[in-house]
């Protein structure tokens, strides 16, 4: 015990130190398993020839931009736009897997509403596979949205009006949202959600049927091309995948957070010096 004469000390020290340090532990979280993380900071111009080979192109010739580290995908163009993936770190065989969950985060800012069509507006994001498969098709449309608004949709397989499904939740223009997504290699399902709060949240499942081809390996995006449906215009950042919901949504704790855990974790060893003193 610390000296009679400086109790009052002792106790005053024991409470601001543990007052500093219980919400810092609580703002730790275990490091989350990351699969792909893409912030698209680099040079504006062509993202496949600026990303240092990080970007491969898929199709399309009209270039896929980065502009102030955001991808933008385009529509309204004549000409056929450039799609392009990015290899994950860790590969998935959905032919023998059967336990596996995929999520992946990112951000849109919609500057122009998608094209309905007869394909109900279209997709322009998805896992992907090494034999060029795309699952968990992320698209947009105006379909059953207030006049000047959007919604998103998911599509296990094929974006057609019939195959996607619409997240009852309309979007307004130049205004930044994160979508959250889901591949279930057990249900073989993948789902949607807007800003959620868990998994709870309100959030739209396609049902089509998958037919895998090949390893899941990569993320893609796409942007729209001639013909009917286009996904519109937005832009394209802050992509994340990971294999739980967390490692996609839970924000990893800022150097400064560390920095206050460790002064805290330093004035704790001093106090406890003292005590036995």
């Amino acid at each position: 015990m610390p000296p009679s004469g400086s109790l009052k000390t002792w106790n005053a020290m024991k409470k601001i130190l543990l007052q500093l340090l219980l919400p810092l532990i609580g703002a730790v979280t275990l490091p989350a398993q990351i699969i792909l993380n893409e912030t698209f900071t680099y040079p504006d111009g062509q993202l496949t020839a600026n990303s240092s080979g990080a970007w491969t192109p898929n199709s399309g010739t009209a270039p896929l931009n980065v502009t102030n580290g955001a991808a933008i995908l385009r529509q309204l163009d004549t000409t056929s736009r450039e799609d392009a993936f990015r290899l994950l770190s860790t590969t998935f065989t959905p032919a023998t897997d059967n336990a596996s969950k995929i999520y992946a985060s990112f951000t849109i800012s919609y500057t122009i509403l998608p094209t309905a069509g007869d394909s109900d507006g279209s997709y322009f994001a998805s896992i992907r596979t090494s034999a060029n498969g795309l699952y968990g098709r992320i698209g947009a449309t105006t379909t059953g949205a207030t006049p000047g608004s959007y919604r998103l949709g998911i599509a296990n397989g094929t974006w057609n009006a019939t195959a996607s499904i619409e997240l009852a939740q309309d979007l307004a223009l130049n205004t930044i949202y994160q979508v959250v997504f889901r591949l279930d290699l057990f249900t073989d399902q993948t789902t949607i959600w807007v800003n959620p709060l868990d998994e709870s949240s309100l959030g739209a499942t396609a049902t089509d049927t998958f037919s895998y081809s090949g390893n899941i390996d990569s993320f893609a995006i796409r942007q729209g091309t001639t013909g009917t449906g286009r996904p519109g215009e937005t832009l394209f950042d802050n992509l994340l995948v990971g294999q739980s919901f967390a490692d996609v949504t839970t924000a990893v704790p800022e150097p400064s957070t560390y920095a206050f855990i460790g002064l805290g974790l330093a004035g704790f060893c001093m106090m406890r010096r003292f005590q036995r003193k």
